[in-house]
C-alpha cells in the first residue's frame, strides 16, 4: 500500500479508544514509520542526475523497517513519549502490524516482483513472508481499502470532532474542525 493509505488506516487505529493528541500522533507515526527504509528511492533517483546507479531502495526497503524488532523498537518509542504507555504500545504495535499485512496483501509490482517481508531480520536475514495472492500496489483493492478507511476516518470526526489534519498541526485541524461545525458535520 502506499504511504497515505498506511497514514489513514493507522490514525483510525488511533482514534480506536479515546487517547490525547499526542498518543494519536505517536500511533499514527508507528504506522508509516516503516516506510522510513524506503527513502532509499530518492538517493536512487538523486544519484541517477550524477551517472551514479544504487539500489538503496531494492536493497533496504522491507528490510529495516520492516521487521518485528524495528515494530517493537517503534511502538516502545512512541509508548516512550505518551501518558498511557501500554495503550500507546499495543495500539502503536497493532498499527505496524496492520501495515506490514497491507504491504504482504497489496504491494506487488508492476513487473509482478512480490515484496517480501522480513519479518525476523536480522536474526533470521534469509526468512521472508511472503503471499502468493499479493495484488498489485495500484490495484483496486488497495483503492477500495484506502476509500473504506478514509469513510471510517470521515465518521471517527463526525463523532469524535477530531480529524487526521490533526496530525500536520493543529492550526489545520483547528480550521478544518470550525468549518465542519459550521457546516453542521460534526455530532451535537
Amino acid at each position: 500500500m502506499t504511504p497515505p493509505q498506511h497514514f489513514i488506516i493507522s490514525w483510525v487505529v488511533a482514534n480506536g479508544v479515546t487517547l490525547d493528541r499526542r498518543s494519536r500522533l505517536g500511533i499514527t507515526l508507528a504506522g508509516i514509520l516503516p516506510d522510513v527504509d524506503g527513502l532509499g528511492y530518492f538517493v536512487d533517483r538523486a544519484n541517477l542526475r550524477f551517472d551514479v546507479y544504487s539500489h538503496y531502495y531494492m536493497d533496504y526497503h522491507h528490510f529495516i523497517g520492516h521487521n518485528l524488532f524495528a515494530g517493537l523498537f517503534i511502538a516502545g518509542m512512541m509508548a516512550y513519549f505518551c501518558q498511557r504507555k501500554l495503550t500507546v504500545f499495543l495500539l502503536s504495535l497493532l498499527a505496524f502490524h496492520l501495515h506490514l499485512l497491507a504491504d504482504l496483501a497489496g504491494s506487488m509490482g508492476g513487473d509482478g516482483y512480490q515484496w517480501p517481508i522480513y519479518y525476523l531480520y536480522p536474526i533470521l536475514p534469509d526468512f521472508a513472508l511472503t503471499w502468493s495472492g499479493q495484488w498489485e500496489l495500484s490495484s483496486w483493492k488497495n483503492s477500495a481499502i484506502g476509500i473504506s478507511f478514509f469513510v471510517i476516518a470521515l465518521i471517527i470526526a463526525h463523532y469524535k470532532r477530531v480529524t487526521f489534519f490533526e496530525f500536520f498541526s493543529t492550526k489545520m485541524e483547528k480550521k478544518v474542525t470550525e468549518v465542519a461545525r459550521r457546516r453542521g458535520f460534526f455530532k451535537e
